[in-house]
């Protein structure tokens, strides 16, 4: 800027020179202030200084930043299920028909002894009493029986006499007996007596449906 000022002062002074001395109204420049000048043309300084001190640090760390999820949606109802209607009470199973083919084995097996003599506490083949015959005979059909005619009288069912068939027992206080259908009689009496098929002689007896 110092030798730009030097070439304005240099051609203003020449300009000054060369002016005809005949022209009286022409002022001549003089005193010309380059301060001035080279003030105004100087550029403006509009920022202002900013002081740093020499052990100042610039601490670029970045804040940590904590982000809070957003909430986990609702989960939908499960559904209700749909209503069950009240389980109805099981029918009672109806009581098994007694089988009476059974009975009448029974009796066809008792009908073999028939002639065996009489032993008190017998039953098997080689001597029976009443209650040890019923015993024996429906042991081979598969039907357990005490070996007491009292005992035998709480083991089945009660049954009229019209509609006692082979197989029923036929109790009397102290004896027992095989009822053989048509009125008559499988049993084992006393030991004058053996083991015999004859007509019903009891009068009133029970009538027990074992099978």
């Amino acid at each position: 800027m110092a030798a730009t000022s030097g070439i304005i002062a240099t051609t203003l002074s020449s300009t000054a020179a060369a002016a005809p001395e005949g022209n009286a109204h022409h002022e001549r420049v003089t005193g010309l202030d380059l301060d001035a000048l080279n003030a105004a043309h100087a550029p403006a300084d509009t920022s202002p200084a900013v002081r740093v001190a020499p052990d100042a640090r610039l601490d670029l760390t970045a804040a940590v930043v904590k982000v809070k999820p957003a909430p986990e949606p609702e989960p939908a109802p499960a559904p209700r299920p749909a209503a069950q209607p009240a389980a109805q009470p099981a029918a009672a199973a109806p009581a098994p028909a007694r089988n009476s083919s059974i009975g009448a084995r029974a009796v066809s097996i008792a009908m073999q002894f028939v002639g065996t003599p009489y032993v008190y506490g017998g039953e098997s083949p080689g001597g029976f009493d009443c209650s040890g015959l019923v015993k024996y005979a429906f042991a081979q059909v598969g039907v357990a029986l005490p070996h007491s005619s009292s005992a035998l009288r709480g083991a089945g069912t009660v049954v009229s006499a019209s509609a006692a068939r082979p197989g029923d027992l036929v109790w009397t206080p102290g004896h027992i007996a095989i009822y053989a259908g048509d009125g008559m009689v499988v049993e084992a009496v006393s030991y004058s007596t053996p083991l015999s098929y004859r007509s019903m002689w009891q009068s009133n007896p029970t009538f027990i449906r074992v099978v």
